[in-house]
């Protein structure tokens, strides 16, 4: 899904995306754990619950899984 989504994006959007997420990880080991993504979030201007944070992971590990 990741993939079909970033197929649309502009090179400029793309860039965008991929800063944003170096910036959310912090242990620079290429994936977001709970904590990464919950402050990355906060950082960027977004507040979530806990429990929608988690919803997110859940989503990207589900569409991992199944899409490799």
């Amino acid at each position: 899904m990741i993939q079909v989504i970033a197929e649309h994006l502009s090179v400029e959007e793309a860039a965008d995306i991929k800063d944003m997420f170096e910036k959310m990880d912090l242990n620079k080991d290429q994936m977001l754990n709970f904590d990464e993504l919950k402050l990355g979030l906060h950082k960027f201007g977004h507040q979530m619950p806990d429990a929608d944070v988690q919803i997110l992971m859940e989503a990207v590990s589900i569409h991992s899984f199944f899409h490799c």
